[in-house]
């Protein structure tokens, strides 16, 4: 008899370790405005302050809406501005988690910790934006390509369809195009 408790309790506790949950790997912190999430397949819900993200979570801001995000592990905050679509990503492990945003249009603003390399990366169906540590801006403009502006730090901006990569400071504006180009100049303020 307590041979077949403890196989049974092993076997929970197995099973339960294999199950297949989500990573929890964000807390919204702020919300202003129309901002909707979606988790899985279950359709757009209004976003609520204090609700805890999941790995492939899609949020999405009206006209009026702004969320603010902070990751669990470093607290590099993700402002995601109006008329925005964005999937917040991650892979746990041990010390840390390994972020990815997928923007498909919109503005955000990352304030982001200093990252081991491919640890934090955005990306946009023209580009990808490989964080070092840094404060930047990413606009997503899917009939024109995308802008990054340096605030802090450098980001490393990558047009995917040519794959050529240039680094962005503080005071530069990188423009990754959906011809291939890339290129930069010093931020208009």
């Amino acid at each position: 008899m307590k041979n077949r408790f403890v196989t049974l309790i092993l076997l929970v506790t197995v099973g339960a370790s294999l199950s297949p949950a989500a990573a929890k790997i964000a807390v919204v912190t702020k919300v202003k405005g129309l901002v909707e999430m979606e988790r899985g397949t279950s359709g757009f819900n209004v976003l609520k302050p204090g609700v805890i993200l999941e790995d492939g979570d899609r949020l999405r801001t009206g006209s009026n809406g702004f969320t603010a995000v902070i990751y669990i592990d470093d607290k590099s905050l993700l402002k995601i501005k109006e008329d925005t679509e964005i999937v917040i990503s991650g892979k746990r492990d041990v010390n840390s988690i390994s972020k990815e945003a997928n923007i498909s249009h919109g503005t955000l603003r990352a304030s982001v910790g200093k990252q081991k390399k491919g640890e934090f990366v955005v990306k946009s169906p023209t580009s990808v934006a490989s964080v070092k540590g840094t404060v930047f801006d990413f606009i997503s403009d899917p009939d024109g390509g995308d802008q990054i502006i340096g605030i802090e730090g450098i980001v490393a901006l990558t047009n995917s369809l040519t794959g050529a990569t240039i680094d962005i400071t503080e005071g530069l504006t990188g423009f990754s195009d959906l011809d291939g180009s890339l290129n930069s100049a010093p931020t208009d303020p």
